[in-house]
């Protein structure tokens, strides 16, 4: 996530570009020069720090969720589908890699050079609908640690409060710290700049590494002092595939954000190796916080632990609410969600308006028009109360499938295999796109600068393949990403079915 913030302040930088009064052939110039710049400053990581940065871009809400999954569905079964989803993930991840030119500076840019402009805008339009579900989970997520800190204190000063799953505004409740927390937010989701939120972030992981290490603990305490009582109330197998493989595949969707990441890579020929060690190690952090989550939640179902009134999707909603430990890991995890909420909108934002308006003005009030929309939204799913289980896995299920599955192998395989680009595709006119700039005097930053390409005709052509080519024979290739497909589309239609069942 902080690398997707960082692109959007190099997009504000570029702004100020078009703001001055210069040729357009100047501003075109330093256009290139700004991007340019910014990817030759990226290459100063370790593959030690790069495989960190690929695991801590997985590593995160998910985790809350997969201690009662691996209970509830299973640990055997938890474990196998990590072991696919992690290994289809992570070669659809590498294709991205593969096929991006050191000159191009995100996915974009690939997607339009090799499949053209409405593939692009199919990645982008998925993006916007992952960023904007992420934010209705992020929404849950606080609202599910807030509220429980806020009943200690009401309880302690004589304030009657409803359980987190009554709906009730008569009272104080879950849906009026939902409210509460809008309102407390909403000025940062008017923010034009991320500043001191990016400085932040990066701390963000110290919380969720708490929580894995809480459950671990947990996990291997109900083992010891209740061995029988795990056994009694544990999973090893069930048939909910649709909602592990679903939960798993957002778990590891990396897609969007892993070019960036590569880029800053200081050996790029050990980029695949990077990313499949990222791979391995977030798959070994996943299965250790579901296989132990799942014990600990096993072993608090023995022992009646489970807390009234509490929607169970978290391991935390099994332990007493004034356990101290559990208060510590409730406010990290707070502090850390509400940091990323503001990056998700802002990041939105920025991809929304350069679906609908391209380079083209926009009204002012839309810009918070669209701040008060994703703020609402985000209210309303939360205080309805839909299962945090179903929203996590259905996006994985539905998202990933275009971002994991669709659009790497089409990009893959066309790239191999289709027509020669230079002779089917034609970049965009940069004057005709400057020139509806030129009368722009508001500029906000939702501007997508992606639509600006580093291309000239001649650079059409893909890296060298010759030897990519010899390693497989074109059939078999096919064959093997075809059946990748078409896992991927199982996925997506399972869910939506157990949905509707």
């Amino acid at each position: 996530m902080a690398q997707l913030a960082q692109e959007a302040e190099v997009s504000q930088q570029i702004q100020k570009v078009l703001k001055q009064s210069v040729t357009k052939k100047e501003k075109k110039s330093l256009i290139k020069s700004i991007k340019k710049s910014s990817i030759a400053q990226l290459g100063k990581a370790s593959s030690f720090q790069t495989i960190i940065s690929v695991s801590n871009s997985m590593v995160g809400t998910s985790t809350l969720v997969f201690p009662v999954l691996f209970c509830q569905c299973g640990i055997g079964l938890g474990i196998i589908i990590a072991i696919i989803i992690g290994l289809i993930s992570c070669r659809t991840t590498q294709l991205l890699i593969v096929h991006n030119k050191q000159e191009e500076m995100d996915l974009p840019d690939t997607l339009q050079r090799v499949l053209g402009v409405k593939w692009k805008t199919i990645f982008n339009i998925s993006n916007v609908i992952l960023l904007w579900a992420s934010g209705i989970i992020y929404m849950i997520l606080i609202c599910n640690q807030l509220y429980p800190l806020i009943q200690i204190i009401c309880d302690n000063i004589g304030i009657e409060s409803a359980p987190l799953t009554d709906i009730t505004l008569s009272k104080l409740s879950y849906q009026w710290i939902g409210i509460g927390f809008t309102l407390f937010i909403l000025p940062m989701f008017f923010q034009k700049k991320l500043g001191i939120i990016l400085q932040l972030l990066p701390y963000g992981i110290i919380s969720v590494f708490s929580f894995i290490i809480f459950t671990i603990y947990e996990g291997i305490y109900m083992l010891v002092n209740d061995h029988q009582g795990v056994v009694d109330n544990l999973k090893w197998f069930s048939w909910d595939v649709s909602t592990m493989a679903g939960t798993f595949a957002l778990a590891l969707l990396i897609q969007s954000m892993v070019v960036p990441i590569m880029k800053n890579n200081m050996i790029q020929q050990n980029n695949n190796r990077d990313i499949a060690i990222g791979f391995a190690w977030t798959w070994f952090v996943y299965c250790m916080a579901g296989t132990f989550g799942a014990f600990a939640v096993a072993g608090a179902l023995a022992n009646n632990q489970k807390q009234d009134g509490k929607s169970g999707s978290t391991l935390l909603d099994y332990y007493p609410q004034d356990n101290p430990l559990v208060i510590v890991i409730q406010v990290l995890l707070f502090l850390q969600l509400t940091l990323v909420f503001p990056v998700l909108q802002f990041i939105t934002r920025s991809q929304f308006f350069g679906l609908i308006y391209e380079l083209e003005r926009q009204p002012k009030w839309q810009f918070y028009a669209f701040s008060l929309t994703y703020a609402i939204t985000c209210l309303i799913v939360q205080c309805v109360e839909v299962d945090l289980s179903l929203i996590i896995s259905l996006c994985g299920a539905v998202i990933g499938l275009f971002q994991e599955y669709i659009i790497p192998i089409a990009l893959h395989l066309n790239c191999l295999y289709g027509k020669d680009p230079t002779k089917t595709q034609t970049q965009p006119n940069y004057n005709q796109v400057q020139a509806s700039m030129e009368s722009t005097q508001y500029l906000v930053d939702q501007v997508d600068f992606t639509k600006f390409s580093l291309n000239d005709e001649e650079e059409f052509k893909c890296n060298d393949h010759s030897e990519l080519l010899k390693r497989m024979p074109k059939n078999l290739r096919i064959s093997l990403f075809s059946f990748i497909l078409v896992i991927g589309i199982a996925i997506g239609i399972g869910k939506l079915i157990d949905i509707f069942k």
